[in-house]
């Protein structure tokens, strides 16, 4: 032991003893030190026994080094390019995974060492999660991926224990009957949705701008298609030419829009959701139709508009990359909103979105009676709850239809 004499920031004379040791995983000799007032037979006892003290905790941690300042953002990002590598997951889903670990990272200190992670800490996220009022599912996703990291971290660098992760609480959020009911029926009749298809061009013929025509225009085809077909919005927006025969009167369904952030809302095509996702479905001689017309008006844009870029897509904007969904749903509302009665009534009480056209399709298929498993091929479902609950619900009321029109008939026969 031997000792080194100093001044402090305050002017005082302060003493600093230091001992080595030999660190018995590397074979170096290291050192460690205290600081004591004076430097006295009594003060150099006491310095020998904190250094002692100090030896034996630094010989006894079997923490792996690199795991002493591993911080659980860093562990976080390590977790997430191991993920991108293996996963074998479409770049939509890595990049939705990508901004999932971002807000992660944004509730947790980014000093914390992920060794002295506690489930007090990932109960703080969780709950904050639930004042701001994420729904269960993401506050679920958002804990299974803190799951996946910590193991990720236990295996990779020895973490010992890592058992705390049980005792944090997803609290459940109990849903009300009105939010039930507006999930079940979250659908339009086709009346409706021409109503909607005929506003949006109404609204079209009076705006001035031509790129502002051109939204409202194929957003009202956007609708009319969707609520024919029942694709989701996404593998809509990724139809090319290539998917279409109108020979046949079918359609390729072969991959969904992932779009990269810059300036124009650019889209590229990637994978289907899912396997099932990938099909093929028979069109309407109106959908056929609808086909057409929009890739006339897309023929005319690459010839009158400079803006305007072919890129290979269907149902594009003003600057030929696919239609952005923020905007679709906002035509949408607009339209919704503006259809009123005579009284000014808004005739559709409803909040209608893309995901609703979708929805509608189904409806559709169930009141023609076509078969639960027909609709979830051509709807691509590979979990028939979704289906079933639009299908259960719709035929519910065709047999109160049924009904009311046999009880009607019944009474005929009384009067």
């Amino acid at each position: 032991m031997w000792s080194e004499k100093f001044t402090d920031k305050d002017d005082q004379e302060q003493y600093r003893f230091y001992e080595k040791y030999k660190d018995p995983l590397t074979d170096k000799w290291k050192r460690v030190s205290v600081v004591m007032n004076k430097d006295t037979k009594p003060s150099q006892r006491e310095a020998k026994k904190r250094l002692e003290e100090k030896i034996k905790q630094k010989l006894n941690d079997k923490t792996p080094a690199s795991l002493k300042t591993l911080t659980f953002h860093q562990a976080c990002d390590e977790w997430f390019n191991n993920y991108k590598i293996i996963s074998g997951s479409k770049q939509s889903t890595i990049e939705t995974k990508y901004y999932k670990v971002k807000h992660i990272k944004r509730n947790i200190d980014s000093d914390i060492l992920v060794k002295n992670m506690t489930a007090s800490n990932f109960q703080a996220l969780i709950d904050s999660a639930t004042k701001d009022n994420l729904s269960h599912k993401v506050v679920k996703d958002a804990m299974s991926i803190i799951r996946n990291i910590m193991r990720y971290t236990q295996k990779k660098y020895k973490l010992t224990d890592i058992s705390y992760l049980e005792d944090v609480q997803i609290p459940k959020q109990a849903k009300t009957r009105d939010e039930i009911k507006a999930k079940r029926e979250n659908y339009l009749e086709m009346n409706q949705i021409m109503m909607i298809v005929d506003k949006l061009n109404e609204i079209a013929d009076n705006k001035p701008a031509s790129y502002m025509k051109r939204s409202y225009i194929i957003t009202a085809y956007i609708v009319e298609f969707m609520a024919l077909n029942g694709m989701r919005i996404g593998e809509l927006l990724a139809i090319q030419p290539d998917n279409i025969d109108f020979k046949k009167q079918s359609l390729e369904i072969d991959g969904t829009i992932h779009w990269i952030d810059d300036e124009v809302g650019h889209g590229v095509k990637d994978t289907t959701k899912t396997e099932a996702s990938y099909r093929t479905i028979s069109l309407t001689v109106r959908s056929c139709d609808i086909l057409r017309k929009v890739m006339l008006e897309n023929k005319k844009a690459v010839q009158w508009d400079s803006n305007y870029k072919e890129r290979g897509f269907i149902f594009t904007n003003h600057y030929g990359n696919p239609m952005g969904l923020s905007t679709v749903n906002r035509n949408i509302k607009t339209a919704v909103d503006e259809i009123k009665d005579d009284q000014g009534n808004k005739l559709i009480n409803k909040h209608v979105t893309t995901h609703t056209l979708r929805h509608s399709h189904i409806s559709l298929l169930s009141q023609l009676g076509i078969s639960l498993r027909a609709i979830m091929d051509r709807v691509g479902h590979t979990d028939h709850k979704t289906t079933l609950q639009i299908y259960s619900h719709v035929t519910d009321q065709m047999d109160k239809d049924m009904m009311s029109k046999l009880e009607a008939v019944g009474q005929s026969r009384l009067g």
